[in-house]
């Protein structure tokens, strides 16, 4: 048997990729962009309706990124995917990203600590938004077809991980202690695994969603979903010892709340698309600009 230096050995190490804590498996990802997108209206552009493979496969790109291998954009990546209101207190925050961080600051919390997962849900909707009005004058241009793709994959990542509860806690994974953090208990897991082992069906999904733009304020909307989810934490831990099982959660009752989180999940990642797309025709480009 053959056998690396010891120093290669480190270096094989230090660069492959690791498994943190990440809301929903891979495949639930899939499964909930795949239902999102056929949950849409037809009212949204014919191209956009018929990626819904390529739009599964981009929504697991955040995840890639938290590799220790590329550790600057690691960094910045892991903070974008929950959002802990616990470490506010009464503290209401506002809806730009560096407004919140000042807030932080003001408080002597670290904002990364807390998370900035309405921040990346709303600024990428808002971008997807803007690559919309570019479609909408230049349809033919597949250039920008693929830049929609991309956007509207990490649109369903953010936004999917947002309806887990246990990313909208402190208590992420594990009842935090009086320090405040986290003992890593293991439930974390066993949520993020659950649709993937109950081998949920897109096409069940989206015919269980109702799916309409946002009215109004989009961060609003954004904000009321992370006290929806944070409502369920309690539920969670209730289900805790049910949610386990060999092939996913082990009660009926368990299986009912996970399958009510994917439905959600497929609702809200829908809505964002569907304001997206009604928010663009609105936008106007600026005149420098020629595709």
């Amino acid at each position: 048997m053959s056998t690396l230096p010891i120093s290669a050995t480190i270096l094989v190490l230090a660069l492959a990729p690791f498994t943190p804590a990440v809301a929903w498996w891979g495949d639930g990802h899939e499964i909930l962009t795949k239902a999102s997108i056929q949950a849409l209206p037809e009212q949204m552009p014919a191209f956009f309706r018929s990626a819904a493979d390529a739009i599964a496969h981009l929504s697991q790109d955040p995840d890639l990124a938290k590799n220790r291998g590329v550790p600057l954009v690691s960094d910045a990546e892991f903070p974008e995917h929950n959002f802990d209101p616990e470490l506010l207190g009464e503290e209401s925050y506002p809806d730009k990203r560096y407004d919140f961080v000042a807030l932080c600051q003001g408080l002597s919390v670290r904002p990364e600590k807390v998370g900035f997962s309405p921040y990346a849900i709303s600024e990428w909707t808002q971008r997807l938004a803007v690559a919309f009005a570019e479609h909408r004058k230049w349809p033919a241009d597949t250039v920008i077809h693929s830049k929609i793709l991309v956007y509207a994959g990490f649109v369903a990542h953010y936004s999917q991980d947002l309806v887990q509860p246990l990313h909208a806690t402190i208590h992420f994974d594990g009842r935090a202690g009086a320090d405040g953090e986290s003992p890593h208990t293991g439930i974390h897991e066993a949520v993020d695994s659950a649709i993937q082992r109950m081998d949920l069906k897109p096409t069940d999904l989206a015919g269980q969603v109702q799916v309409e733009a946002i009215e109004g304020d989009l961060f609003a909307a954004i904000r009321q979903q992370l006290v929806e989810s944070n409502d369920q934490v309690d539920r969670v831990y209730e289900l805790a010892a049910e949610l386990d099982g060999d092939n996913g959660p082990a009660s009926d009752e368990a299986r009912a709340f996970i399958n009510a989180r994917a439905q959600r999940a497929t609702e809200f990642t829908a809505s964002l698309y569907v304001t997206a797309w009604a928010a663009s025709e609105q936008l106007r480009l600026p005149g420098w600009v020629k595709r």
